[in-house]
């Protein structure tokens, strides 16, 4: 069985694998960010649940980030929307992750962003 930093890599390398490269900043951690100086995705590790079906089972669900480098707050309004239509479809394409929303946010109150959903259908088992 895979542990989370396993699931998290999965993640990142797949959906990175089925995006135009360089089309993003991928930064691996949440952090602050003075200036992005593109579109900028950032991937965390958001809550651990266990399986409705299986008491030992867990499933972890991640926060996909994507910042808009826009400073103006009407264009990085747009540019939020056309980059979320941008990432639906590779995140669709990953059949073991399902999409559960995506939630316009202020990223370090500063950037347009949304936070994107994502559940792993992968399980991890529990250790006895």
């Amino acid at each position: 069985m895979a542990g989370y930093a396993e699931v998290r890599a999965r993640l990142e390398n797949d959906l990175l694998s089925k995006i135009e490269p360089g089309a993003f900043q991928f930064v691996p951690v949440q952090t602050r960010i003075d200036r992005p100086s593109k579109p900028t995705l950032m991937l965390k590790l958001a809550t651990v649940s266990r399986h409705p079906g299986a008491q030992s089972v867990l499933m972890p669900s991640f926060i996909l980030t994507v910042i808009s480098e826009k400073t103006d707050p009407g264009q990085a309004d747009q540019h939020c929307d056309e980059l979320l239509d941008i990432l639906l479809a590779p995140i669709q394409k990953l059949r073991w992750v399902a999409f559960r929303g995506a939630e316009k946010v202020a990223f370090q109150t500063k950037f347009t962003a949304y936070d994107i959903q994502l559940e792993a259908l992968t399980a991890i088992k529990k250790e006895a």
